[in-house]
């Protein structure tokens, strides 16, 4: 897992910068004098950071203000750092070339748990120490999906984290700084979706359990995070265009916010409740401005099927002549009609995730759909065409058997049988992708306390549908790493404690292994304490600082509802009345009880 850093060839960085900002189109370009400066941080290269309408998205709203200005910073290339350190430079941000270390703010943006080491080698490039940090260094903050799930476990190296959707943060927090200062830190703990990090002591029992968090006078017992109650006018799309992205060749739309299918695995699902589809004329516009500037649009969401003008969104596009693309499709909304679409759109791979190989596996992650609708799914997407399938499970669910894994072998079988039943006529049949990856428990789900399987169960799981599909004809299999999953596990369900392992990890170049080893003192826990252990139903979680909106106690009943394997409905559709999970208090509420 070693990330040697490679910097034989140096390349100058201020060089790299200029030919990008060439080639972009959006990027703005500010006076720093008597603004606010923020330094925008995506911790991971150019071509992804710039595919993160998130990121594009805060860009947008710092530089929307006439008193701040925002600059962008990446993760830079080894021939940048070596560059860097063979001229004694520090990292400098794309617009002005200006170092970090003269912002008054630096602001990460983090999407993946792995790029938590990354953000360590950025402050480390722009000289600027991990902890303990003068009154002359820049304040540093982060927000993002992975610290609104979990603040913690980067909690020591930032001064402030951003918990939900910018759009309810940026303006009363620059308000704050514009008025008080950058340390004005009781006073950034009174607005809703800052917590502060210093304002907090977490005690620990001596089994190593959380005993209590302590917070500071002033600071609230929890931090809320926000979501954005007024959106559905404005959608995200890509602000700054670039065709050295991922998806270069096509503007973003964002189609809506939230999943409301309760799959007791997934963050996203809970992260980003309750459902908020945007508005159709407002898609439309962004949609249309995308096609004529690309002729390709990029459709993103969580469920993006489930909006109610889906379909007239695929054939508003079709009929202006424009491609599109789209994230993983629901099995139980491909009709016939959308499967069309998607083919005169452009589409070559359907994407959908079954999850688990068998029905009853399914039903306990509240998946409800039958290996019959999956089958027969694929064999209508074959006779419409030459469709690749790429589909996505997961092995070391709770529950799981070997027959349920087993199963994942026995359904790509099915499904290959009827993607060639369904072609026979035409004479050519699309690929079958099967991705399979390592079940990691995510906090604020109904599987936030059980414990990873561990890598050599999940490293035998996979060898098992490895040795299952080995030599079966038109099967791609692509697996993650067990060793991978152990340390995303570890980075998603750590708490303050985590941070040490992480700082070691950087010092050894990313061999996370060595780094486990390393710290093994009296009063620290090892990794294993985070990732193995089944948490008990009273404990305090190191998330639990975090008020995720939902009512007391309901991801423990959805825990035992999974366990008497039953389902959960699905939400109501957006502005129904509806409190069965508590979030959106005051928004979507009604008197309806969880159930048990």
């Amino acid at each position: 897992m070693a990330k040697k850093r490679d910097i034989r060839h140096p390349v100058d960085s201020r060089v790299i910068a200029r030919k990008r900002l060439e080639k972009e189109s959006g990027a703005l370009f500010k006076d720093h004098g008597g603004r606010v400066s923020v330094a925008l941080v995506y911790p991971n290269s150019y071509e992804v950071g710039m595919s993160n309408l998130g990121f594009q998205r805060v860009y947008q709203l710092l530089n929307s203000r006439d008193d701040t200005v925002c600059e962008r910073v990446f993760m830079p290339s080894p021939g940048e750092i070596g560059w860097m350190k063979n001229n004694r430079r520090t990292l400098e941000t794309m617009e002005s070339g200006r170092p970090l270390g003269k912002f008054d703010i630096i602001a990460f943006s983090i999407t993946f748990e792995h790029d938590y080491i990354n953000a360590l080698a950025i402050l480390d490039l722009a000289g600027i120490p991990f902890r303990n940090r003068t009154l002359s260094h820049p304040v540093i903050v982060a927000g993002g999906i992975c610290v609104t799930l979990n603040p913690e476990v980067m909690a020591p190296f930032f001064d402030m984290v951003m918990l939900g959707e910018a759009d309810r943060i940026v303006d009363p927090f620059i308000d704050t700084v514009a008025e008080h200062g950058v340390r004005s830190f009781p006073r950034f703990a009174a607005i809703a979706g800052v917590y502060v990090t210093g304002g907090y002591n977490p005690e620990y029992a001596p089994d190593g359990a959380i005993k209590s968090v302590d917070a500071a006078a002033g600071f609230p017992a929890k931090v809320s995070r926000v979501w954005d109650t007024g959106c559905i006018d404005n959608p995200n799309t890509t602000v700054i265009h670039t065709p050295d992205s991922i998806f270069g060749d096509m503007g973003l739309v964002e189609v809506g916010k939230g999943c409301g299918k309760h799959c007791r695995f997934c963050a996203a699902g809970y992260a980003y409740r309750p459902t908020r589809h945007f508005r159709y004329d407002a898609l439309v516009e962004r949609i249309d401005k995308a096609i004529e500037m690309y002729g390709k649009v990029g459709l993103v969401g969580s469920a993006i099927a489930d909006h109610p003008d889906f379909e007239r969104i695929l054939g508003h596009i079709t009929a202006r002549g424009g491609r599109f693309s789209l994230s993983s499709m629901r099995l139980d909304m491909l009709t016939d009609n959308i499967i069309g679409l998607l083919g005169q759109g452009g589409v070559r791979t359907i994407t959908v995730a079954p999850e688990a190989g068998s029905e009853g596996l399914r039903a306990r992650i509240n998946k409800n759909i039958t290996d019959d609708r999956i089958i027969d799914t694929a064999r209508r997407i074959a006779v419409a065409g030459p469709f690749n399938l790429k589909l996505y499970f997961l092995v070391g669910l709770p529950y799981e058997t070997d027959e349920d894994v087993d199963a994942i072998v026995s359904l790509a079988g099915a499904i290959r049988d009827a993607t060639l039943r369904g072609s026979k006529n035409r004479g050519s049949v699309g690929e079958i992708i099967l991705s399979v990856n390592g079940f990691v428990p995510k906090p604020a789900t109904p599987f936030q306390k059980e414990p990873f399987a561990g890598v050599k169960k999940i490293a035998r799981k996979l060898e098992r549908v490895r040795s299952g599909l080995k030599g079966a004809p038109n099967i791609t299999l692509n697996t993650s790493s067990a060793r991978y999953d152990y340390v995303q596990a570890f980075l998603s369900l750590g708490d303050r404690r985590a941070a040490d392992y992480i700082e070691r990890a950087y010092s050894l170049d990313g061999d996370w292994f060595r780094a486990f080893k390393k710290i093994g003192s009296a009063d620290t826990v090892t990794p294993d304490f985070f990732v193995t252990r089944k948490k008990t139903e009273k404990e305090i979680l190191p998330w639990s600082i975090v008020d995720h909106g939902l009512r007391e106690g309901y991801l423990e009943r959805d825990m035992r509802r999974c366990a008497k394997n039953r389902l959960v409905e699905e939400c109501p559709p957006p502005g129904t009345e509806c409190s069965r999970c508590g979030v959106f208090a005051g928004v979507c509420v009604s008197a309806v009880g969880d159930g048990e």
